[in-house]
């Protein structure tokens, strides 16, 4: 008895491919998820947060053991462990309130299989993109808890000031 499966081997290999990017999207959302965690754990200082969102890039692209990511905010550099330039990169900007303050590079450090010229996929375009869009709201959100702290403090010493007015305007009464 003979049967034709073509169909069956067909469908198999469209389940393939999608659950194969399946995984890459979730790699990718995984990135992501990881850069929100950073920003809600309070104690960390922008530093640590860069250099976490630097060591988190490599597993979301296709290939993560060739790999390597730099970041770098005024002037200041934050780079993976096994960080070199090649001729495989993706790079973007940093915006912070619509003006560049830095940039985001990803960077293959061999050839990979991909046919095409450019090595990175359309979805991992996009991820540096959203991370470095990302990087350029923490910073806006720290500047603006910095500017509410020092707006706090000035905000205290005025209402010190108007107390010890207060107080000296009561003993000048008596």
């Amino acid at each position: 008895m003979f049967e034709d499966i073509t169909e069956r081997k067909n469908n198999e290999l469209a389940l393939q491919q999608q659950t194969h990017n399946l995984r890459k999207r979730v790699k990718e959302l995984n990135c992501l998820y990881g850069i929100t965690k950073l920003i809600e754990k309070s104690e960390l200082l922008l530093p640590k947060i860069f250099k976490e969102v630097v060591e988190l890039i490599p597993p979301a692209w296709q290939y993560p053991d060739i790999t390597c990511a730099r970041l770098i905010i005024n002037d200041q550099e934050f780079k993976t462990e096994n960080f070199k330039e090649s001729i495989w990169q993706q790079t973007t900007k940093i915006k912070v309130h619509g003006k560049q303050k830095g940039i985001l590079e990803v960077f293959y450090l061999e050839k990979t299989s991909t046919v095409d010229e450019d090595p990175f996929l359309k979805e991992e375009r996009n991820l540096i993109n959203a991370i470095a869009m990302r990087v350029g709201k923490i910073i806006e959100q720290s500047q603006a808890e910095e500017n509410l702290l020092k707006a706090n403090q000035k905000l205290t010493q005025l209402s010190d000031r108007l107390k010890n007015q207060n107080i000296y305007l009561q003993e000048e009464i008596k």
